[in-house]
């Protein structure tokens, strides 16, 4: 305090004004208005520069230093009045040989720049705060980064967007061309998305194959830059002799939406890009409310179909399928079934997507197998040897433990292997080639009837089925519901199972639903039916008398009942 100086020294304090006290510093000053344009500056500023107060004062930097648009001065003082008086930007840089830290402080008006040397330890301080947001494979900024953006943005009251971009089909790289591989890719990309980027716009890697975009635009503006954004990851990316498309997905939202934190904002965009990678449909979706509450739902569908599991607290029901000459039951499919406590029965569209989300269908799979072997025994304990076909999920596919774990499973069922028929997905079939085929061949060694079901929804082909142990081709239930009202449907089913029979494969028409379509089918020469017009899913012990009423032509009219 100034009275508490003594007499002498307190007026000559006093007397000073606070252009002399900046002059006196040993750091550079200057203070630009709202325009950029010079409004005082000290010595220091002037000596660096080897300017006069003349060439600066009254005049924009644009004026006196031609690069100043492409220096770190201008990308300071442009941060610093972007963000609004509540923050200060700083920054280091090489200026004339030596490293400066850089401060730009929000004014009134404009903005105060100060310029000094930087200290080594100030200097690693700062490289260490850089890296603790820089993401260490692309060089790019990292979630860290993308935090504190969100919550300075938040704190400004200024509008912005935010997407996550997901990448698809990256697993296949890492599959195809090894972890080092894939990471290549993932420099690649990110190379390709900062390349397109444009100012004003954040982008930052924030987990695995998952990129953030961060803009000042918002709406259909936003929805454009983002589209430009991901037509990166479609183009072409070769690597060790493979050339791979990937694409991407990329859920949106915008600061104008529900408030919430930066947290809160990323879990919603992060949300919506879940939304639309399982709807598989629309690859850029912005966030919606109900999400949220989506979102929960799975979440306790996840924890409840845990314990379910753990529990086998599932059922099956067994549909029948019939052949075409004399209408008798030739097998039966078992469809899993989820007795929920609140919910009721739950059907397998409604949670085999979330297991298979979760990584749980190996387990429900397992469950499946056993509680369908246990079936089959009392069904050859009632003298009714009647096979049953049970699906298989991709991952179980993929389980080189599989055919050891149905060995053991029929052993100790004491069923033979001929009454039980895997079905496998046409899409799974493809998923991985080499996988599939080495499992399929094992089952087939064991004595295992393979099903292709819905089949020609696909992209097999007859040539490629060939080189699979298939005995079984089941016709999607989509040609057969239109083979009376469309020609190409129905010649799509006839030629199916002309070509099937030329590989020696049975056929099985899914979805039948009344005797018409059944008429058409046996004109065809399909070997089975399946679907409501023939037998509807039923409890072992129902299915048990359907078999003793359709076997030795006992029923003549198989849509009778």
């Amino acid at each position: 305090m100034i009275h508490d100086l003594p007499h002498s020294v307190a007026p000559a304090i006093a007397e000073l004004d606070l252009s002399y006290l900046l002059g006196q510093v040993k750091e550079a000053v200057v203070y630009v208005d709202s325009e950029f344009v010079v409004r005082y500056c000290n010595n220091v500023y002037l000596e660096d520069l080897k300017l006069t107060a003349a060439d600066v004062i009254g005049k924009t930097p644009f004026e006196y230093l031609p690069s100043f648009r492409r220096s770190v001065f201008y990308d300071v003082v442009n941060e610093c009045r972007r963000l609004g008086k509540a923050h200060a930007a700083i920054n280091f840089s090489v200026i004339g040989g030596r490293w400066v830290l850089l401060r730009a402080l929000p004014c009134e008006g404009g903005a105060l720049l100060l310029i000094n040397d930087a200290s080594a330890d100030m200097l690693k301080q700062f490289q260490l705060a850089q890296r603790a947001t820089l993401d260490p494979l692309t060089g790019i900024g990292n979630k860290v980064l993308l935090m504190q953006e969100l919550d300075t943005r938040l704190a400004s009251g200024a509008p912005f967007s935010l997407a996550i971009i997901g990448l698809k089909r990256f697993a296949s790289v890492n599959d195809t061309v090894g972890f080092a591989g894939g990471d290549r890719v993932l420099v690649e990309i990110a190379s390709r998305l900062q390349s397109t980027s444009i100012e004003g716009e954040l982008l930052c890697r924030v987990n695995g194959d998952e990129f953030a975009l961060l803009t000042q635009t918002a709406g259909a503006e936003f929805e454009a830059r983002v589209d430009a954004i991901m037509a990166q990851t479609r183009r072409a990316i070769p690597i060790q002799g493979h050339t791979f498309r990937l694409g991407s997905t990329a859920g949106l939202i915008s600061s104008t939406q529900p408030e919430g934190s930066s947290e809160t904002l990323l879990n919603r965009a992060a949300l919506a890009l879940r939304q639309g990678k399982r709807e598989g449909l629309r690859d850029i979706v912005w966030y919606e409310n109900r999400m949220e509450a989506s979102s929960r739902r799975r979440a306790e569908t996840e924890d409840e179909l845990r314990k379910a599991i753990q529990d086998g607290a599932f059922t099956l029901a067994l549909q029948p399928k019939g052949g075409m000459l004399d209408r008798d039951v030739m097998g039966a499919e078992a469809l899993i079934r989820w007795p929920h406590p609140v919910r009721g029965v739950v059907s397998p569209g409604d949670f085999l997507p979330i297991a298979e989300e979760c990584g749980l269908m190996v387990d429900i799979d397992r469950w499946v197998i056993g509680a369908a072997l246990e079936h089959i025994a009392g069904l050859k304990r009632r003298g009714l040897a009647v096979p049953v076909s049970i699906n298989l999920s991709v991952q179980s596919l993929a389980d080189p433990n599989l055919v050891g774990y149905i060995q053991r499973a029929l052993a100790a069922a004491g069923v033979e292997p001929s009454l039980l028929e895997i079905e496998i997905p046409e899409g799974a079939l493809m998923h991985d080639v080499a996988t599939s085929s080495q499992v399929l061949n094992g089952l087939d060694q064991l004595g295992i009837v393979i099903s292709i079901d819905d089949f020609g929804t696909g992209y097999s082909s007859f040539a490629y089925l060939a080189k699979f142990p298939v005995s079984t081709l089941k016709v999607d239930r989509s040609f057969v519901a239109e083979m009376s009202s469309n020609t190409s449907s129905r010649k799509i089913v006839k030629g199916l199972i002309q070509l099937a029979h030329s590989l020696s494969m049975k056929v099985v028409a899914e979805g039948v639903e009344t005797e018409h379509q059944m008429n058409q089918l046996s004109a065809m020469h399909c070997d089975e039916v399946q679907g409501f017009g023939y037998g509807r899913p039923m409890p072992f012990e129902q299915f048990c008398q359907f078999v003793k009423t359709h076997r030795g032509g006992s029923r003549p009219n198989a849509l009778s009942i």
